[in-house]
C-alpha cells in the first residue's frame, strides 16, 4: 500500500461519454456503469489512460529533440513500459466515482444531489488515501426518501423537485458536513437524499444525444446512421484516488514518489483533463482540484 496518495476531485465542465460498448436497449451506447449500484464511474484504465495522453501533450509543447528523449523516459518511469524485460509504472489509480449529481429543479436551475452511500464509500476511500486528519462518521448522515436536507450554503426548503420526483427541504443541519466540505468546493445548491432518490437521479436523468453520420456525396443522413449515446451532464462531480509510489526502472534514472506526484499535479495535469470519447466533440472535460493525504501535506 502506498503512503503518498491524493484525491483529485473531478467537475465535469463539458457532457462526458466513458462508453461501455454498444446495447440493444433505447440507448444505443450507454456509459460505464458499477455492476452492483448501477452508478455512473469511469473504469480505472480509461482514467490513467488520459493521464498518459495528458503527458504526450505536454511533450508537444517541448522543442529540443533532446529534450524530448528525456522526456519519453521520464513517462515510462511513471507509466511503466509494455516491453519484454520492461516494469510497472510508479502509480495506482482508481476508478473515477460519483459524488455529486446536477438534478435539474424548480427552486434553481439545477441542484447537485449525494447520498448516504456515496459519502460512506467516501469515509472509506479517505482512510484508504491516508486523510487521517479528517475524522469523519458518514453514519451521521441520514435522511427519509421525502426529505431533502442541505449541505451547500444555499439553504434549499420547501418543496422541492428533483425532475419530476419531488422532495421536502428539511430544516437540519447535519454539523458533520464542514469536515468533509473541501471536497465539494463551490457546490453552493447541494442536498442530502436518500439512497433510492440518489439512484433515481442517476440511473433515469442522464443526457441522452442523437447522433448521425452525413453522407458527403448527398449532403443527407446516411440511411441506419442515427444512434443515441447516453453522457453524464456537465457539472458531474466525480473524485478518483491515486497512490504514488518511487519508479521501478534502473537505480540511476529512479525517481521519489514525491516528485513524481508534484510534476503531473503541479505542471502537467494541474487544473484540467479530457477523458473518455467524443474528444473532438469537447466532450469529457474535467476541471481537477487536488487534494493531498495528511501525512504529505496539502
Amino acid at each position: 500500500m502506498f503512503e503518498n496518495t491524493s484525491i483529485a476531485i473531478m467537475y465535469a465542465v463539458t457532457p462526458c461519454h466513458a462508453g461501455s460498448g454498444s446495447a440493444l436497449g433505447v440507448v444505443d451506447l450507454p456509459i460505464q456503469r458499477e455492476r452492483h449500484t448501477n452508478w455512473p464511474m469511469i473504469q480505472a484504465s480509461g482514467v490513467k489512460g488520459a493521464f498518459r495522453a495528458n503527458f504526450d501533450r505536454f511533450k508537444n509543447k517541448i522543442a529540443n529533440k533532446e529534450q524530448i528523449k528525456d522526456f519519453e523516459k521520464l513517462t515510462e518511469s511513471v507509466f511503466g513500459t509494455s516491453s519484454d524485460g520492461g516494469y510497472a509504472g510508479s502509480l495506482s489509480i482508481s476508478d473515477a466515482k460519483i459524488l455529486a449529481f446536477p438534478m435539474r429543479s424548480n427552486v434553481s436551475p439545477f441542484v447537485w444531489i449525494t447520498c448516504p452511500s456515496v459519502l460512506k464509500r467516501l469515509e472509506k476511500d479517505l482512510s484508504v488515501a491516508n486523510f487521517n486528519s479528517i475524522e469523519f462518521d458518514s453514519s451521521k448522515f441520514s435522511v427519509s426518501d421525502d426529505k431533502a436536507i442541505s449541505l451547500g450554503k444555499s439553504e434549499l426548503k420547501g418543496n422541492v423537485l428533483l425532475e419530476d420526483y419531488e422532495v421536502q427541504g428539511a430544516d437540519t443541519k447535519i454539523e458533520e458536513f464542514s469536515k468533509i466540505e473541501p471536497f465539494f468546493k463551490d457546490l453552493e445548491r447541494l442536498l442530502l437524499v436518500s439512497d433510492d432518490v440518489f439512484n433515481y437521479g442517476v440511473s433515469n436523468c442522464t443526457q441522452i444525444m442523437a447522433q448521425i453520420k452525413i453522407d458527403s456525396k448527398t449532403g443527407t443522413t446516411q440511411d441506419g446512421s442515427l444512434r443515441y449515446q447516453e453522457e453524464l451532464p456537465s457539472d458531474t462531480v466525480m473524485y478518483t484516488v491515486i497512490h504514488w509510489g518511487d519508479s521501478k526502472n534502473s537505480l540511476e534514472d529512479k525517481l521519489k514518489a514525491e516528485t513524481i506526484k508534484n510534476f503531473i499535479t503541479k505542471e502537467v495535469i494541474a487544473n484540467h483533463i479530457q477523458i473518455a470519447g467524443d474528444e473532438t466533440c469537447g466532450r469529457g472535460v474535467f476541471q481537477l482540484d487536488w487534494n493531498h493525504s495528511s501525512r504529505e501535506g496539502k
